[in-house]
């Protein structure tokens, strides 16, 4: 194009060494059909860019919203909500259901329930089911050598479960005297082929005695499981421990130390432990902490049970109970941003168990905040 607006002839525009390039018998195209294919190529290329801006942006809100979902157990079924407390929709029907997972992009719900009867009465375990949480029915999990499977809990990406199961179960005794023994274990199961690992196991467990093994955790970036030690009674700390179930953090560190740290979960920034003290006694409260499992420093956050993180870790909900020791007992969920000064809001009533989506790394500070601002083994309540 000239400086008058007018188009140059290709002939004149092309140099002769270049157009000698053009193989014989292969027409020479057009200046106007270069155009139109020029301007063909640059707007592929820009909705491709525009295609790819939409796409991250998508991703990033879907990564935002499931940040502010959670669910929860009401009434021995599962719902789910927004972290405010608003678009609250049961997900089951079944009753007699808990222990509720989120997918990292809260897609899926992983429970269980204990239903079935020919199992649960003698193992107090019952099954893990899986449900889509825009429309979807319950369906029943089935991973190769469990026979009963509870605390579910989702990798980061979203392909596999972490759960405690129960396998070789047998009956020593006769009526009143039958003891039930089973291996217990912390497993992973592929969601797609039911294949299952046993990162640990423990044969020969008397069920009656106690379950070893509850609550287990992915850490954000896949590569560990924090789990619950359990006892018969209130006691029993955390572990954490490799995919090949090498122990490499425990809390509390002295083994003579009883004092329950339970349903632990791991921060973005793979150093901080979240994890509750249930109450022991009328007189006490469930306590929530925060522990940096580099140091085994522990601060007290607030009051409540059953701590999960939300907001990509930023934040925690968390249950609390009214009138706990009586027959009207009755549980609320609550949140609270993971920051100096912040205050606990209630976001939902007559429910209990919350669960946030699956973390993924990250460079959250929020529970580092609160570690760097409390003096270890701070008594202090928010509440």
């Amino acid at each position: 194009m000239n400086a008058s607006g007018h188009i140059l002839s290709l002939r004149s525009a092309i140099p002769m060494k270049a157009e000698s390039l053009v193989e014989p018998g292969v027409p020479k195209r057009g200046l106007f059909t270069e155009i139109r294919r020029s301007r063909l190529f640059f707007l592929l290329v820009v909705l491709a860019t525009a295609a790819s801006i939409a796409l991250m942006a998508g991703t990033s809100m879907a990564e935002d919203s499931a940040a502010e979902t959670v669910a929860f157990v009401r009434q021995g079924d599962i719902w789910i909500a927004k972290v405010d407390g608003t678009g609250q929709r049961r997900l089951t029907d079944i009753g007699d259901c808990g222990g509720p997972a989120l997918s990292a992009d809260a897609r899926q719900v992983a429970f269980f329930c204990r239903t079935e009867k020919d199992l649960y009465p003698d193992t107090g375990f019952g099954q893990i089911y899986l449900i889509e949480a825009a429309d979807g029915k319950p369906r029943r999990m089935k991973f190769d050598g469990i026979l009963a499977a509870e605390h579910p809990g989702f990798s980061p990406d979203g392909k596999s479960l972490v759960f405690v199961g129960l396998s070789e179960v047998r009956n020593e005794g006769k009526k009143d005297e039958t003891r039930v023994y089973a291996t217990m274990s912390v497993s992973i199961a592929d969601l797609k082929t039911g294949s299952t690992l046993n990162v640990l196991r423990h044969p020969g467990t008397m069920l009656d005695a106690g379950y070893i093994y509850s609550n287990p955790a992915f850490s954000p970036d896949g590569r560990l499981i924090l789990w619950q030690e359990s006892g018969s009674d209130v006691s029993g700390g955390f572990a954490l421990s490799d995919l090949k179930g090498k122990t490499l953090f425990r809390f509390p560190p002295e083994a003579e130390d009883s004092t329950p740290h339970w349903n632990p979960s791991l921060a973005p920034d793979g150093q901080t432990v979240l994890c509750y003290s249930p109450a022991t006694s009328e007189g006490s409260d469930d306590t929530i902490h925060l522990v940096d499992r580099k140091t085994g420093r522990l601060v007290h956050v607030t009051t409540g049970a059953s701590p999960a993180f939300v907001r990509s870790g930023t934040a925690i909900v968390f249950e609390r109970w009214v009138n706990r020791w009586s027959e009207k007992a009755s549980s609320n969920l609550w949140i609270l941003e993971l920051k100096p000064g912040a205050i606990p809001k209630q976001i939902i009533a007559d429910a209990s168990e919350p669960a946030g989506a699956a973390l993924k790394p990250g460079n959250s500070t929020g529970p580092i905040e609160v570690l760097s601002s409390r003096k270890a083994s701070q008594k202090g309540s928010n509440r």
